[in-house]
């Protein structure tokens, strides 16, 4: 067992995807709580800032930007500074390593089985660890160094401030207080991974009518133009639209009847924070990647070149046209709302 000191300062490193992120904050209230008199630190990418900065048990919050050569030698000079007791490498790469290395911390912790485990000193074994999910691994790791857990349980914690902007939000796109709405989030950063717009397009039209709800198109940074084309295809109604911050997004999300949207940390996220997430599939399996909420419905074709990676990719998937998305029908997602609003 690894001994911590009580008044430890410990970093945490997690970089990688906003869903990696979310589903990582379900380690920090027990580490706090196995550790009380310890100073965490947590160390994401820019990205992820908003999922973590209002979480209570982390007392310091550090940003990786992927910056000019002089503004990442200030980056790694800070960390060198932070004189950290321990440091945990959960981010599984090499830049992980090598953050936890540069600490210099008389404790650096990380996975054994890495070919740069020779950059930690307190390598832990996983060959005893059946996971099932990504957060797993993440657990697993904490749980080595002495922390039990009582659940599992990922938090995201959204601001009063957020709340309130989201309020003014959702008014200035004609969703007042008491009006029902869901959030369709139609953007993907992975064109390969995209539904049809004209589809999402239809849906759009349907779902005020079908189940009397304001429909909210949102997007993340660089995906205007796809939400951009889908109200272009929007007949006869005015379609609300907005782009915001993870903070504010998630305000959002919280009050939303459900939530449609690609796999991604978008996802993710939603899940965590309570919402019927309704999520589309196609070249990652639901298996490992699928959302974990009770209330949440998969929709994913089985077909045989899905799951794929580059090298079995097709070119047409590279046009926004691929099988395992143009295989998922309207019907079939509303089927999945009809299921959703019943859970």
């Amino acid at each position: 067992m690894v001994k911590i000191p009580r008044k430890a300062k410990i970093l945490l490193i997690k970089l990688r995807s906003i869903g990696d992120v979310v589903y990582n904050t379900a380690v920090y209230t027990p580490l706090k709580e196995r550790f009380p008199d310890a100073h965490l630190t947590v160390l994401v990418e820019r990205p992820s800032y908003d999922l973590v900065s209002e979480h209570p048990d982390i007392d310091e919050v550090l940003c990786f930007e992927k910056e000019s050569f002089w503004g990442q030698i200030k980056f790694y000079s800070h960390l060198i500074r932070g004189k950290y007791d321990v440091a945990i490498d959960m981010h599984e790469g090499t830049r992980g390593a090598v953050m936890c290395f540069l600490t210099f911390a008389p404790i650096r912790i990380g996975h054994k089985f890495a070919k740069r485990s020779f950059l930690y000193n307190t390598r832990l074994e996983f060959s005893d660890l059946d996971p099932k999910f990504p957060i797993d691994y993440q657990v697993a790791l904490i749980k080595k160094i002495g922390v039990p857990f009582s659940h599992i349980s990922p938090l995201v914690y959204i601001s009063k401030l957020a709340n309130q902007r989201a309020k003014i939000l959702l008014a200035e796109n004609g969703i007042k207080k008491g009006d029902k709405y869901c959030v369709v989030h139609a953007g993907t950063k992975k064109k390969y991974d995209q539904w049809q717009y004209e589809k999402f397009a239809r849906l759009v039209e349907i779902i005020p009518d079908k189940y009397k709800l304001k429909v909210l198109l949102t997007c993340g940074p660089s995906e205007e133009f796809q939400v951009e084309s889908i109200i272009n295809l929007v007949q006869g109604k005015r379609v609300a639209c907005v782009q915001t911050g993870l903070q504010e997004l998630g305000a959002i999300t919280k009050g939303a009847s459900f939530v449609l949207c690609h796999n991604g940390g978008y996802m993710h996220m939603a899940s965590v924070l309570g919402a019927s997430v309704i999520a589309l599939f196609g070249v990652v399996h639901p298996r490992v990647w699928r959302p974990l909420g009770q209330r949440d419905v998969v929709i994913y074709k089985d077909i045989q070149c899905s799951p794929c990676n580059e090298s079995t990719r097709k070119a047409e998937c590279y046009n926004g046209d691929a099988e395992c998305k143009r295989a998922i029908e309207i019907e079939d997602v509303l089927e999945a709302i009809e299921q959703s609003l019943r859970l």
